[in-house]
């Protein structure tokens, strides 16, 4: 699976490979600036709806202010009043309250309630609905600070009918201080109306209700510009312990930035009025949003023309590149001719001297190729390979090798009934296919002797069923010479006895060293050793046994088990010249299956008679041999009849059973 995957990430083409480089390079970078950008204008959007909820809050305080100088300007003209300074000191309460109406009248909503009272709380006049009996301690509280001051005005926001209310307080003197003269309006949906109409900003003024026992704040919205089904959303969206910082709460409609502004005071516990100021992030989202739609269309245009420049480029590129391994492919066909027009490459670039680099290295192999032609003409593919692609010097190193020599016979004969041209023209088609059937095994032809072919299994190059290679090439070898056999029979047409070549080969295997011998200026690929010696004279051992082949006992146990799959005869344990150690040799006579009862019954009582024979028991032997040779008569029969008239008699106690040849 891992490999699978790695391997669908290796992209075959330069120019995809182009491609991508471009989008792993762009599509950071790209997405790094959107990030960015993205980033700064939520930044900013923050920092704008922060100025306005800051703005809208100080238009809030301001406005408030404004209307408590309104409410201390009206009490100060109640106070001033000639009538109602008149009205008070008679205790004509009637009057009193009369005046106090009038004023409120004349505030046009400035002021929505006036309460009178003595300097102890009592009330006098109160123009609220239904009114109050006596007054709660937050206004006892108020009144307190106000004698607490030096000019005696104080105010606060107080609830009334569980409204809040902005109230201001102030003395009446006549001359002194005889009474208290409490104004005030009510933050109400009016209120909150006219800041918004200010400042564009939602305002609501929310109560907090903060139990003893620590239980969650309860929230009441008790007058808002939102909608009423965003009550419910304030109420539960608002954080009691922020005040300085903004808030963002889900609306219906969109999200809203959010400041508290306490206006009665932080309290721990109880009661506490505060202002909610609140600006809605559509309009900036839809900037937003805007902004990042014109940012993301700018980024695919980007990509795309990036991706256009690298596609023009990396046709421009590749266009050339696919030209040359149009030539290579050519090249590696074996084909080193001179460019073709499609694969021509022109300018100045890296590109167009890579061109001519291959242009020049075609010409270096045109030329080696024709070097390794006429060299493989010379000698073998296999030697030719070596000779060309290890470094050439005189020496050698030893190897296994069967070494095989093929010779053929009746040339001379031939070549009476012939001219000498029809002579060379039938020994070089039997060379011909006796190389051929030697290269179909593996093997190597390492040089032509007259009519004689030495070739090689193991060198230069090796295998491991070298052996085996040799004894089905040898066999090859026996065939081919049939097929020429029955050419010869053909072209003969019955104008005269037609002459058969006969074969005669001998197969060894053993240590030899190979390798360039020769001189500095001229030498051969070849292999040289006592096992090349011993092949050539069990080739030359096949004229006295009158067989097709003679093989070693070492070639034979080369095989392995191998062995078992072919028919074999043994001929004799014999000492060649030039040699003290006895060999064994054999005739390969073909694969064990193709042998019939008939030869496999010759070749056991053969075997006995050899058995005979090395144990001296003569007549035993020859009675074999006499029947042998009456039902097939071959020399290998008369030979050993004729070694027996020779020996029986004359051989000491000590014969080991070995026939010394003295001539090779």
């Amino acid at each position: 699976m891992i490999a699978s995957a790695r391997s669908t990430l290796k992209f075959s083409s330069i120019r995809t490979r182009l491609i991508v480089f471009l989008l792993l390079m762009l599509l950071p970078v790209l997405s790094a600036i959107y990030w960015f950008v993205d980033r700064e204008n939520t930044r900013y959007t923050d920092e704008t709806i922060n100025s306005y909820l800051n703005i809208g809050a100080d238009v809030f305080d301001f406005s408030r202010e404004e209307h408590k100088n309104t409410l201390l300007t009206i009490s100060n003209a109640l106070t001033r009043d000639w009538g109602f300074r008149n009205a008070f000191g008679a205790s004509d309460a009637r009057t009193i309250t009369d005046a106090a109406q009038t004023l409120l009248m004349r505030s046009f909503g400035a002021a929505d309630i006036m309460i009178i009272t003595d300097m102890s709380g009592q009330i006098i006049v109160d123009t609220s609905e239904p009114g109050l009996q006596t007054l709660p301690p937050a206004w006892i509280d108020m009144i307190n600070t106000a004698a607490s001051t030096g000019d005696g005005v104080a105010d606060a926001i107080l609830t009334l009918n569980d409204v809040p209310y902005q109230m201001t307080v102030i003395p009446l003197f006549l001359p002194t201080p005889v009474a208290w003269i409490i104004a005030g309006f009510p933050l109400d949906d009016r209120f909150v109306d006219s800041i918004k109409s200010s400042t564009a900003s939602e305002v609501s003024i929310v109560r907090y209700l903060r139990p003893e026992d620590g239980a969650p704040v309860q929230k009441q919205v008790i007058a808002s510009t939102l909608p009423a089904d965003d009550h419910e959303r304030l109420a539960q969206g608002l954080n009691a312990d922020i005040y300085s910082d903004t808030q963002r709460l889900a609306m219906s409609d969109a999200d809203y930035g959010t400041l508290v502004r306490s206006l009665s005071g932080q309290a721990a516990q109880g009661e506490e009025i505060v202002a909610v100021i609140q600006r809605s992030y559509r309009e900036n989202q839809a900037n937003l949003a805007a902004l990042r739609d014109r940012l993301f269309e700018f980024s695919l245009a980007v990509v795309c023309l990036s991706l256009l420049a690298v596609i023009v480029l990396a046709r421009g590129f590749t266009r050339p590149v696919l030209q040359l391994a149009s030539r290579v492919q050519r090249i590696e066909r074996g084909d080193y001719g001179a460019a073709l027009p499609h694969e021509q490459v022109s300018g100045r670039d890296e590109v167009a001297g890579l061109a001519e680099s291959i242009d020049n290295m075609a010409s270096g192999l045109a030329e080696k190729e024709k070097v390794r032609d006429l060299l493989g003409k010379v000698v073998s593919r296999e030697i030719a390979e070596e000779l060309l692609t290890n470094r050439i010097e005189l020496g050698g190193e030893e190897k296994v090798v069967s070494v095989l020599f093929a010779d053929i016979r009746g040339f001379t004969r031939l070549s009476e009934q012939q001219t000498p041209s029809q002579t060379l023209a039938m020994l070089n088609t039997c060379l011909e296919r006796i190389c051929s059937a030697i290269e179909l095994h593996g093997g190597v032809v390492d040089k032509f002797t007259g009519d004689a072919v030495m070739a090689l299994f193991g060198a230069p190059v090796g295998h491991q069923d070298d052996a085996l290679r040799a004894a089905r090439a040898l066999l090859a070898v026996q065939q081919a010479m049939q097929a020429v056999n029955v050419e010869l029979l053909e072209s003969a047409e019955g104008q005269q006895p037609a002459l058969q070549l006969q074969l005669g080969a001998g197969l060894h295997t053993g240590l030899v060293v190979a390798g360039n011998m020769g001189s500095r200026n001229r030498m051969n690929y070849t292999v040289i050793g006592d096992a090349v010696n011993l092949a050539s004279r069990l080739e030359g051992l096949t004229r006295h046994y009158d067989v097709h082949n003679v093989i070693s006992e070492a070639s034979r146990q080369a095989l392995g088990e191998q062995a078992q799959a072919f028919a074999w005869r043994e001929l004799d344990l014999v000492r060649v010249k030039g040699k003290q150690e006895p060999v064994r040799i054999y005739e390969l006579l073909g694969p064990r299956e193709a042998l019939d009862a008939r030869t496999e019954a010759e070749l056991s009582q053969f075997a006995q008679a050899l058995t005979y024979y090395r144990n001296r028991q003569w007549d035993a032997a020859l009675a074999i041999l006499r029947d042998l040779q009456e039902a097939r008569p071959l020399t290998l029969y008369q030979l050993y009849r004729q070694r027996i008239d020779e020996l029986r008699g004359t051989v000491s106690a000590d014969w080991d059973g070995v026939y010394a040849f003295s001539s090779k």
